[in-house]
């Protein structure tokens, strides 16, 4: 079958009893893959869970020794990168972006009063943060694009997650130089208009990914009566993760990220409860006013560890991208904010229930 890599597939067996499984195709039968959350992990404590992620980080503090090329995207599906529920990469797949990071552990101490739920609820929320550039540069390159993946464990339930990036055109040597959010702008140059394509057999606006499963359940694996989402978060790099934007290689960059101590306040985190129009054209442009419309702040990701570059975080560290269109469901308010297609760079009507499909089980 050919489905430009949409999908993850193989082919399968027969039945001991001689029936055939999934699909019929031209060369045999197959069925698509799933990747749902394993019980016997979910059911621990986020506690237990972050340790097993910590003692698996920090086993091999290598890191991979070059970024995967961007082509490897292309070739495969990114209907994974949505709708695996595992925090693990399945075998045989690899970071076609953001290929290279280091990774802090960190707590963020949720203001009292936050009007949000789940992971934006009142109180600290432990989790990690994986730094790296999305794509692999030179010395004479202006730098990567930058670009975060979160990752908080719950008890009894699977990670919240989420990316933020600044914009896939960026560049600089100065990693935490600029905000970033969940919420991105269209894209500006051919390749990453190219990127955006792939990742729209997902999303009707892969340049923005979702908060509403972060915002249903708590740390401590408790479902939300009535979640709460922000319509986007914004992150404001601080004072002391600032470095000269001058010319490094990979090697450098990485360690500048490694070297953060322990106390680090690396961003204040915002939560924005309203699009302000036409900002979402460029949204991590200008301060919290400019950006950010109805801002709470949420208060301050402080590092509790070392930070560290990791071959398992390069390999297998999964962080999954939730479907903006999960918030919409929740707060269809949030699509009259802002001109949804224009910002999305989509062709076409943006509903809450204008998802493409996913692959057919």
């Amino acid at each position: 079958m050919d489905d430009l890599f949409n999908c993850d597939w193989c082919y399968t067996t027969t039945t001991p009893s001689g029936e055939s499984c999934g699909h019929s195709g031209l060369s045999g039968h197959y069925d698509y893959c799933a990747y749902p959350d394993t019980p016997s992990f979910e059911s621990k404590s986020f506690k237990d869970k972050h340790s097993y992620f910590w003692s698996k980080i920090t086993a091999n503090k290598a890191r991979e020794p070059s970024y995967a090329p961007l082509t490897a995207v292309l070739d495969e599906s990114v209907q994974t990168t949505f709708y695996d529920y595992k925090d693990e990469m399945p075998a045989g797949r690899v970071k076609g972006i953001h290929t290279i990071g280091a990774i802090c552990r960190f707590t963020l101490d949720v203001a009292d009063g936050s009007p949000y739920t789940g992971l934006f609820a009142p109180g600290p929320q432990e989790g990690f943060v994986r730094m790296g550039g999305a794509k692999s540069w030179d010395t004479k390159s202006g730098g990567p694009p930058p670009g975060l993946g979160f990752k908080f464990g719950r008890s009894g339930i699977h990670s919240g997650s989420t990316v933020a990036l600044v914009s896939l055109d960026a560049s600089t040597y100065n990693f935490m130089a600029f905000n970033f959010s969940n919420h991105i702008g269209p894209p500006a140059s051919t390749a990453t208009k190219v990127l955006v394509k792939k990742f729209q057999q997902a999303s009707q606006c892969p340049s923005q990914v979702g908060l509403a499963d972060m915002a249903t359940y708590s740390q401590e694996g408790i479902k939300a009566a009535v979640p709460k989402v922000p319509f986007k978060l914004f992150l404001v790099p601080s004072a002391q993760v600032q470095r000269p934007d001058t010319p490094k290689s990979i090697d450098d960059m990485m360690d500048e990220l490694s070297s953060f101590p322990v106390g680090t306040t690396l961003f204040t985190a915002w939560a924005c409860g309203k699009g302000l129009g036409d900002a979402e054209l460029s949204p991590t442009t200008g301060g919290v006013e400019q950006a950010c419309g109805d801002p709470f702040k949420l208060g301050d990701v402080v590092t509790t560890s070392a930070c560290t570059t990791s071959m398992y975080g390069d390999t297998k560290f999964f962080i999954r991208h939730q479907p903006i269109e999960d918030d919409w469901v929740l707060h269809p308010e949030f699509l009259t904010q802002y001109d949804a297609p224009k910002a999305c760079d989509w062709n076409g009507a943006i509903t809450p229930g204008g998802k493409p499909a996913g692959c057919s089980k």
